[in-house]
């Protein structure tokens, strides 16, 4: 493969092709619909800035937004002044960063394990069912993740070196991450950089000393506190104490929108999400903790454990949470599998074809629940390159050709990501509620929601969506608007009888939620 691309230097072909792989697998469907609830919000928040140039106070649908810092949204703005407002542009700078992490794994294990454990570890995060998909999302968790990964290899670096604009880099991507996702940007990697400190015994005024904590704090403030401060001033503090109280300090003491699940769904999203090659993920841990030989393999098994711990005990559960501990697993597991001749892999490969098959078996499950995609399944066809590749590696692997084995599963599962997302983002896209509602409503008449409604609706009508709380509101909005559409769903409208006055003109069950769409119309409207 690597022979493929001509002079250039083999130092340089493998993060060419790297990116290459990248750029194949991301861009799918990437100008798929808006349907998921938190792309939907964060692409809306995003053009309404753009829309009112208030950089300051984010909203949405017009009201105050305290999910988030705004570092994301300003990409998004800014995507958006390019390009024009699109589904496809709002996902343009999570891939761009997706990239950029992707590159600095690479160059960090170069580094300090060399360059067949820097090839491998892009080779798994390629190849894991959840990279692509995840730095696919209009969302902030892309943008962290880079900086999160930055700023811990930033920190590492730092205590091999005394340069100090390294330092100072640290700084700036600690900061820039809490003007992403929050004060869970630095405390969580300080978390990390303490626990590491601690174990390598060098937690001490000298060590601490060498991080410049007082140029860094400096860096920090400026960086940070100018936003935070001024949307405190221009909503009263209203948006620091939504965010600070209910999105931060209740969202890890108490579940939060229903992602809560059992504690042992942690793991399950670090093993599904680097999957396949998590299944040496365990064996690799083991190999570390035994030899204790390298910094940055104890530092790289640090980051990704506390990662893990935390959101094990957090009350707030969900996949992107644990996507920063990817890079780290994927440089502990590609230095194993780089001695791959030391041990038998008999166990994950058989591990593999098993595990294979339950996917695509989920798949078809997860197909058939959902009754309009049911014409989707004789694509599962296309899913079975990951089954295939592990088939063959079990076979080569007994002919003792390991790296051809590496290679045999990572591009077969590289192949399965790439129609993997074309089904979700492009196929199951186009089957979503607000996609197939949009004909039916009239763009110039007003526009209202009854109690709840699909939070994709205001990115595609570009307009404020009046609230209505109750049937009295309901009717009169409809009296008096004899042309307009009330968007709702079926729960909020089980108790309300509403067939007096208003028609239902359509239903339909939103993608893989619990949440069925309904509109409304007047009666009399024909």
């Amino acid at each position: 493969m690597l022979k493929s691309i001509p002079n250039i230097h083999i130092k340089n072909r493998v993060p060419i092709l790297i990116l290459l792989i990248y750029i194949l697998i991301s861009t799918v469907g990437i100008n798929g619909s808006i349907y998921i609830l938190d792309e939907a919000k964060n692409t809306e928040c995003a053009r309404e800035m753009l829309e009112s140039e208030n950089y300051i106070v984010p909203t949405f649908n017009y009201e105050l937004r305290t999910d988030k810092p705004p570092l994301h949204y300003f990409f998004m703005a800014l995507s958006y002044k390019i390009f024009g407002v699109s589904s496809w542009s709002s996902r343009f700078f999570s891939i761009i960063f997706g990239a950029l992490t992707l590159l600095i794994t690479y160059f960090f294990a170069k580094k300090w394990l060399g360059i067949k454990t820097a090839y491998i570890s892009s080779l798994i995060l390629l190849s894991s069912l959840h990279y692509g998909i995840f730095f696919h999302m209009a969302v902030p968790d892309p943008y962290l993740v880079f900086f999160f990964t930055a700023s811990l290899f930033l920190f590492f670096e730092s205590l091999q070196s005394r340069n100090r604009l390294i330092i100072w880099g640290m700084y700036i991507c600690l900061s820039l991450g809490v003007l992403t996702k929050g004060p869970i940007a630095v405390l969580f990697p300080g978390l990390i950089m303490l626990v590491y400190l601690l174990i390598t015994k060098n937690f001490n005024l000298k060590s601490i000393a060498r991080l410049k904590p007082f140029e860094g704090l400096i860096i920090f403030s400026l960086i940070v506190l100018p936003w935070y401060l001024l949307v405190d001033y221009k909503t009263n503090g209203e948006w620091t104490r939504g965010f600070f109280m209910e999105h931060n300090m209740e969202r890890f003491s108490s579940t939060k929108e229903g992602h809560g699940f059992t504690f042992l769904m942690t793991p399950l999203f670090v093993f599904f999400g680097l999957f396949p090659f998590s299944l040496f993920l365990f064996r690799s841990i083991n190999h570390i903790y035994k030899q204790k030989k390298e910094d940055v393999l104890i530092f790289a098994l640090t980051a990704g454990l506390v990662i893990l711990i935390f959101f094990t005990l957090s009350s707030t559960r969900l996949p992107n949470y644990t996507a920063p501990a990817y890079p780290f697993f994927a440089v502990l597991i590609a230095s194993f599998l780089a001695k791959i001749k030391q041990f038998n892999p008999k166990p994950e490969l058989i591990g593999l074809i098993i595990l294979s098959i339950l996917l695509l078996a989920t798949a078809y499950i997860g197909l058939t629940i959902e009754k309009q995609f049911t014409v989707l399944i004789p694509q599962l066809l296309l899913l079975t390159t990951g089954f295939i590749g592990a088939v063959f590696a079990l076979k080569y692997y007994k002919k003792k050709k390991f790296i051809f084995v590496i290679h045999l599963i990572s591009y077969s599962f590289i192949i399965f990501s790439f129609f993997l997302s074309g089904i979700i983002f492009q196929q199951i896209a186009k089957q979503n509620p607000v996609s197939m509602s949009l004909p039916l409503i009239d763009k110039n008449e007003p526009i209202a929601y009854y109690k709840k409604f699909n939070p994709s609706y205001p990115f595609y009508l570009k307009c404020e969506i009046k609230q209505l709380d109750n049937i009295e509101s309901l009717k009169y909005f409809l009296e008096n608007h004899p042309k307009a559409c009330v968007i709702s769903t079926l729960k909020s409208l089980r108790d309300v009888n509403y067939q007096e006055f208003a028609l239902k003109i359509f239903e339909q069950k939103d993608v893989f939620e619990n949440r069925t769409t309904v509109i409304l119309m007047n009666k009399k409207r024909n």
